[in-house]
């Protein structure tokens, strides 16, 4: 119910990158009811899955601080208990979620112009994500993708949320910087975060799915923002 195209896009990658012994069927889903659904899974889907919950976790916990949105803190506490297990079973990813989302509140709330060092913290969060394997021999490459992708998600979002952030008064990161360093070319700060994420990522040795990760990379990433464009014309 909280599924994200990140931990999706993730799941592909480790299964391609590692190619597991894979399961698939078909049944109906509690949040598409109508027919049955073609599904997939491994090892590395059970773990995104996880990943997914965390971060949903500490989004609503987030939510709640920042706004005391009520539903959000509710259905942080239904998550609260698979959280609990995740830590369990995946403490270094919990911490280090837990230690980026601390340092980015920080800089948020001493409203800093800071772009890199906020988007930083989010890198760190998914290179993190990317390498549950201590051992991959492949994690200094995952490092580099989740890093880039993760500055990539931080600074889009950013931009995205831009002009609803400054209705309700909210911090944002690109704004914030704009008022201290002056006008930032938004494209191109995203093509050069992107270009370094996707130079890693071809580096690796893919061939499972690998169209369909490349079209999300490459293209999906862009929706939104095409999607805004259009809206602005």
């Amino acid at each position: 119910m909280c599924l994200t195209y990140d931990m999706t896009f993730l799941a592909l990658l480790l299964d391609s990158l590692d190619e597991p012994e894979l399961q698939s069927g078909s049944r109906p889903c509690l949040a598409h009811p109508c027919g049955s659904k073609t599904w997939r899974q491994s090892k590395w889907t059970a773990y995104c899955a996880d990943m997914n919950v965390a971060l949903a976790y500490h989004n609503c916990l987030d939510d709640w601080q920042d706004d005391h949105n009520v539903v959000k803190y509710a259905y942080a506490l239904t998550l609260k208990g698979s959280y609990r297990r995740i830590q369990k079973q995946w403490p270094r990813q919990c911490e280090a979620i837990e230690a980026a989302l601390h340092e980015l509140s920080g800089l948020e709330k001493a409203n800093s112009a800071d772009l890199d060092g906020t988007a930083a913290c989010f890198g760190r969060l998914m290179a993190a994500l990317l390498t549950p394997d201590a051992h991959n021999f492949f994690n200094n490459t995952l490092s580099v993708v989740g890093d880039r992708l993760g500055r990539f998600i931080y600074v889009m979002d950013a931009v995205l949320d831009e002009e609803a952030d400054k209705k309700e008064g909210h911090y944002n990161p690109v704004t914030r910087f704009e008022q201290e360093h002056g006008s930032l070319d938004r494209k191109r700060a995203l093509e050069l975060l992107l270009g370094e994420c996707a130079m890693a990522f071809e580096s690796l040795p893919l061939e499972q799915d690998l169209d369909l990760l490349r079209n999300i990379l490459y293209a999906g990433v862009w929706v939104k923002w095409n999607a805004r464009l259009e809206a602005q014309q």
